[in-house]
């Protein structure tokens, strides 16, 4: 029996107690190229602190809603403009 490796994140607390990403740690979370992440960036579904790709810091709700615009892209088989818009209505629906 071969045992597979377990990956390591790191992640960091910061002043306002929420838990950060930074944009490879994102990429690794999301099972994702970073384009796919920069198209979440770009359709609004996360929005990243930070300067650029190389200073960006992501909130845990920015992996769920990438995560929950996979699993409707998937499953629904929408495109991410409209996986994008079913986020928003969701979030909308839960407010």
């Amino acid at each position: 029996m071969s045992s597979t490796p377990i990956p390591v994140l790191q992640a960091e607390i910061v002043d306002d107690g929420l838990f950060c990403f930074d944009f490879g740690q994102l990429c690794t979370l999301l099972h994702c190229a970073p384009n796919e992440a920069l198209a979440w960036v770009h359709y609004g579904v996360i929005q990243p602190q930070g300067s650029g790709p190389q200073h960006w810091r992501f909130r845990r709700i920015d992996l769920y809603r990438a995560r929950l615009g996979q699993r409707l892209a998937r499953d629904l088989e929408l495109d991410m403009a409209g996986a994008a818009l079913a986020v928003e209505l969701l979030e909308r629906l839960r407010s």
